[in-house]
């Protein structure tokens, strides 16, 4: 039986200790867990929800560039829209077509000769100036 107690070891908190003519052994540190379950369980959900708001990111990013794509696609269509418009008020308006059509449908005609013109008298634009106050505008 003494071959059997060799293998038995008792603690009870000295460092060196005997008991009845045995050697104890001392207690090994124990391995010491460097990161618990749970730490690495909440790091793990909280990378997965910063992965997942920097791809929200990237998406919300990328539909507004889109966005303004088409905006700058729309706003150029209109600048060249009232380009357009602004040739064709300049060529509607100019002189040689307005006077064509004056002389075709109107039947008016350029005149024959100069205009000429006349001073008037200071005794009319006084009384042209009595008349006009008399009919406000």
């Amino acid at each position: 039986m003494a071959a059997a107690r060799d293998n038995r070891y008792i603690f009870n908190g000295d460092r060196q200790q005997t008991v009845a003519g045995y050697a104890v052994r001392q207690n090994r540190r124990g391995a010491r867990k460097r990161f618990s379950t749970f730490n690495v369980i909440i790091a793990l959900f909280a990378t997965c929800i910063l992965i997942v708001l920097y791809i929200n990111n990237t998406i919300a990013v990328n539909e507004l560039l889109g966005e303004i794509n088409a905006l700058q696609g729309k706003y150029q269509r209109q600048i060249d829209m009232n380009a357009a418009l602004q040739a064709e008020v300049n060529r509607k308006s100019s002189l040689e077509r307005i006077g064509r059509i004056a002389a075709e449908k109107l039947g008016m005609l350029y005149p024959r000769s100069q205009p000429v013109w006349f001073e008037t008298p200071d005794d009319l634009r006084d009384r042209a100036a009595e008349v006009r106050k008399e009919f406000p505008e």
